[in-house]
């Protein structure tokens, strides 16, 4: 058959037999002093290597380095006569230098009458693939779970603890070994209570409020949010919850509300204040204007309509426009509350207020009566009464 004279076919002892063992869904073969004396189809599929290649060299060097000490080590104690499991698990080089993983059962038995092993392997690559991924995708939840700076824990449908991080524990001033295993039930504060239910009825939950989590404890602010937990088949096995501690942000939150209404108070005093202070102003400005018009000005008419000679009537003409002057500012303020006047008209405003004429208001501003005339008529305009008969002074007089 063109193979090494040592490698002999399977012993026939019967058709049912070899048939069986040739047409193997496992790699089937027999090892006998670091060599393999015989292999099945199925080990030459599953390894690559052709019959050659794998009888013409010890099978170790087909044996990843890192568990060729343990399969040497398997070894020596079978010769030695310890009794060993049968079944275990090692890593093969394929042909094109990938790593496979084979589960081995091996059984002693006689071949040629000398001591031999029989293997059946399976090609468990596959597996071993999935359990690392399950194994990665697990520590990286548990780190994520025990990392987080928030209280998480798992609990089944009776409302039991089955696991929590060490921020759960710390909330509540207990161990982690103490607290899993524990009923919720029985836990100093029950507000939670109704959340964890509605996971269990398959519904997304939350709640915001004080929480006692201990006797020694004083109640904090707590956030709760829950969510179901399902087995493969979908069915609710439990909850998980996820507590923030916000006793810092509620009380931040209240503080800035109370200074905010703090705010709001002193803004409103203010307002009051400042309206206050518009009033006396405008108070003091009416004031002003009232007793130049009622105790000085009527003195100064009656000194002018007295004899005098022509320097006294200069000063005195000076004295009524210095103090109309003086009283411009106010009367300018005044009028422009409820008028957009110019400076010359605030005059001539004033002056029909005082129950001066035309003629009058002309050789008072040095002006000529038509000029006055053109000025009644614009402030007749600005009030809006210029198709009235309304009286001009009166409406002035009304309005400041």
């Amino acid at each position: 058959m063109g193979l090494d004279r040592k490698y002999k076919e399977f012993p026939d002892r019967g058709d049912p037999y070899r048939a069986m063992v040739e047409h193997a869904n496992e790699a089937i073969f027999v090892a006998q002093d670091g060599f393999v004396r015989y292999a099945n189809p199925k080990t030459f599929e599953i390894i690559g290597y052709t019959m050659k290649e794998l009888l013409s060299e010890p099978f170790l060097n087909k044996i990843h380095a890192a568990d060729r000490d343990m399969i040497l080590d398997r070894r020596w104690r079978r010769l030695r006569g310890e009794t060993l499991a049968g079944i275990y698990q090692y890593r093969v080089i394929h042909k094109n230098g990938d790593i496979l993983w084979l589960e081995n059962n091996v059984v002693k038995i006689n071949w040629e009458g000398k001591p031999a092993t029989l293997n059946l392997s399976s090609d468990i690559t596959l597996r071993k693939m999935a359990e690392e991924a399950l194994r990665v995708s697990e520590e990286r939840y548990r780190t994520l779970f025990h990392a987080v700076p928030v209280s998480v824990f798992c609990y089944d449908i009776n409302l039991i603890i089955v696991d929590c991080n060490d921020q759960f524990a710390l909330l509540y001033r207990e161990s982690r070994e103490k607290l899993v295993g524990a009923d919720m039930v029985n836990f100093v504060d029950r507000r939670f209570i109704p959340c964890l239910k509605q996971a269990l009825r398959g519904r997304e939950s939350s709640h915001a409020g004080r929480h006692r989590s201990s006797k020694a404890g004083s109640e904090k602010w707590f956030v709760l949010q829950t969510s179901p937990l399902r087995d493969n088949s979908g069915i609710i096995t439990g909850g998980t919850g996820m507590i923030q501690d916000m006793t810092e942000y509620h009380k931040a939150c209240k503080e800035l509300t109370l200074k905010s209404q703090h705010l709001e108070q002193a803004n409103a005093a203010m307002k009051v204040f400042l309206r206050n202070r518009d009033e006396e102003k405008s108070k003091l400005q009416r004031d002003v204007v009232s007793n130049v018009r009622e105790r000085v000005l009527p003195y100064v008419e009656k000194l002018k309509s007295s004899q005098m000679n022509s320097e006294k009537t200069i000063y005195t003409d000076l004295i009524e426009n210095n103090l109309n002057r003086i009283m411009s500012p106010f009367l300018g303020n005044l009028t422009h509350r409820w008028l957009n006047l110019t400076p010359r008209e605030v005059q001539v405003a004033d002056m029909i207020g005082d129950g001066r004429s035309s003629k009058e208001i002309a050789h008072l501003l040095n002006i000529s009566v038509r000029s006055v005339d053109f000025h009644r008529s614009k402030i007749r305009q600005k009030l809006g009464i210029t198709k009235s008969g309304a009286n001009l002074r009166l409406q002035l007089l009304t309005r400041t």
